[in-house]
């Protein structure tokens, strides 16, 4: 039996600022992980627009697509999650004045806090 280790806060801070530094390339998107206009017109999934959580995924998978199971994603999302005032991550997403600065915000002051605190 194998136990897993939980992701160092230095790890997950390197993956909510490569979230931020994608949503700052790409642009931000509500209602779903990936702008799926976007996507049925032919651009590569990993250059439509995203919201957070499809930031982390592309971040850690290469992908908006959720991949699942993996500690490092739920970690980071779970860091934003204490971080926001919202059922969930993704609702945050979705509520109103929520754009891009706040989406970037969001994720470059939380992993600011993470190295704070490593």
């Amino acid at each position: 039996m194998s136990t897993l280790t939980a992701p160092a806060d230095t790890d997950i801070a390197a993956i909510l600022d490569l979230a931020a530094d994608h949503i700052d390339k790409v642009g931000y998107c509500k209602k779903y992980l990936y702008n799926v206009r976007q996507a049925e017109s032919g651009m590569p999934l990993d250059t439509c627009e995203v919201d957070v959580i499809g930031a982390l995924n592309v971040a850690v998978h290469g992908t908006p697509r959720h991949v699942g199971g993996d500690p490092l994603t739920w970690a980071a999302e779970q860091a934003l999650a204490a971080r926001v005032d919202a059922p969930s991550v993704a609702t945050w997403c979705d509520y109103p004045g929520n754009g891009k600065q706040a989406a970037l915000t969001l994720l470059r002051d939380a992993a600011a806090r993470l190295r704070e605190a490593a």
